[in-house]
């Protein structure tokens, strides 16, 4: 990488003289890092004390096309040239408050950290002597996070979503305010349009889709999954049958996605669908939606998040994105532990694609088992999507939710493990059986979760895009939190 390193010093010139040496043979000691790690470096030529240098230095850093820029204090400076420095700084900067106690160094560090605040300008902060190993470690950590191919990615997606459009099936259903959004706000923040129609849409178009389109998808469940557990009462077989009435809601979705051009989705569900006599589970409509296939080809995923959690879908929407790949649904059901594994489940939002995250979808739709779904939640009847996702070395999981009105998104990685057939069949009859799981680890404690973390649902992608994603918050202006 290329990165930039300028060193801030007091306004007083008299002062900035005294302490020109000091502070140049810190920026020296941070260079030599640098350069030992492989790094290009590009050395501000003067202390940054001043309205001309705070323009003067951060321009030559900016017209030598950094990738990171590095502000460094070691002595008092005045916080108002950081500011300044900051409009003609174009990458990601980071501060770094070296040990000096004979100037105070770290009060510059705090007082430009809150400056930076007040203006709203992302940046990143490491306190320490740049020998200790751990900050070099963090430092490291924000390199890798804001490497230029990798924020590329993020911001590519943050283009890509403006102009797409978003297919609002009600609302967010039994009180979870975590799926409510402003529909103008998603318009000028991401450039998405909120295309709202209601859930009574997808049921009467739903009563016209033709009989051999419904037979087709019968068959078709009936011949690559598992086990279809037909019980005669909650799923039921037939043209007429339960299953049927889900095959039927799922193309009704289909089609008026294609037709509307809607790029994601959400399906409020519970409780319109789930309690109505004629209704059904949406499980099958949501787990098809997400999937890499049906009974009429391979296909894109549509996404889609179930009981309309809105904020939930641009998540999924956003990973999607970023990896090409079906993104995970859940909610954070359980924790595991004595084995330190969160059970990650919802009745019907796992693409059966995580079974084996195979290219033949075969191989993944062989897992699933259509089991009865539960009369507790599920009144309407139809088909639980039921399967255990495979293991995976590196998920990235990540949720957009708002305080008091303003996006942040909380993202850490973490993975998937399979227990193998056994103990996967007797740690999800602890929770809800029939339902698919998810045996996750984070790479992040349960406190960490608990003190943080703000949804009852949460999403992931395999692999790490923690860099793309505070690169994709950064453009779209949410707050990036990573977890760690």
């Amino acid at each position: 990488m290329k990165i930039g390193i300028c060193t801030f010093s007091d306004g007083r010139e008299r002062a900035m003289k005294a302490t020109r040496e000091d502070c140049f043979g810190f920026q020296k000691k941070v260079v030599h890092f640098l350069r030992a790690e492989g790094h290009e470096v590009v050395e501000a030529k003067d202390l940054i004390w001043n309205w001309s240098t705070a323009k003067s230095q951060a321009s030559l850093l900016s017209e030598a096309d950094c990738d990171v820029v590095i502000y460094n204090f070691a002595v008092w400076a005045f916080p108002d040239f950081t500011a300044q420095a900051a409009e003609y700084t174009d990458a990601p900067i980071l501060f770094l408050g070296a040990i000096n106690p004979g100037y105070p160094g770290w009060v510059s560090f705090f007082a430009s950290a809150g400056t930076l605040d007040e203006i709203g300008r992302p940046f990143g902060r490491v306190l320490g002597d740049i020998s200790r190993s751990d900050v070099q470690t963090k430092v490291r950590a924000f390199l890798a996070q804001h490497a230029p191919e990798r924020r590329r990615s993020g911001l590519e997606v943050a283009e890509r979503l403006r102009g797409q459009r978003y297919g609002e099936f009600d609302g967010p259903s039994m009180g979870m305010y975590t799926g409510h959004i402003d529909q103008s706000q998603w318009m000028d923040q991401f450039g998405v349009h909120v295309y709202h129609r209601s859930q009574l849409t997808l049921a009467w178009m739903a009563d016209k889709i033709a009989a051999d389109r419904v037979s087709a998808g019968l068959k078709w469940l009936e011949t690559y999954c598992k086990e279809v557990q037909y019980d005669g009462k909650m799923l039921t077989p037939g043209p007429d049958g339960t299953l049927a009435r889900q095959v039927r809601v799922y193309l009704a979705a289909k089609d008026l996605c294609r037709d509307e051009g809607i790029d994601f989705c959400g399906l409020t569900g519970q409780l319109d669908f789930t309690e109505w006599d004629k209704g059904c589970t949406l499980d099958i409509p949501e787990a098809l939606l997400n999937d890499t296939v049906d009974w009429e080809g391979e296909k894109k995923p549509t996404i889609c998040a179930t009981e309309c959690d809105s904020n939930g879908a641009l998540s999924m929407q956003v990973l999607h994105e970023l990896s090409g790949t079906p993104a995970l649904f859940a909610d954070l059901r359980h924790y595991h532990e004595e084995t330190g594994l969160y059970d990650l489940v919802n009745s019907g939002e796992h693409a059966p694609w995580f079974a084996h995250r195979s290219d033949d979808w075969r191989e993944n739709w062989k897992e699933v088992r259509l089991m009865p779904a539960e009369s507790f939640y599920f009144a309407g009847g139809g088909a639980s999507v039921q399967f255990y996702a495979g293991t995976c070395d590196k998920v990235t999981y990540a949720r957009i939710t708002r305080k008091s009105g303003d996006y942040r998104m909380h993202m850490f990685t973490g993975s998937f493990v399979d227990l193998g057939w056994e103990a996967n069949e007797a740690l999800a009859r602890q929770t809800s059986y029939t339902w698919p799981h998810i045996w996750a680890k984070f790479d992040i404690s349960v406190d960490t979760l608990a003190r943080h973390y703000s949804a009852n649902h949460i999403h992931a992608v395999p692999g790490d895009y923690i860099a793309e994603l505070i690169a994709f918050c950064e453009a779209t202006g949410i707050e990036p939190i990573p977890l760690d």
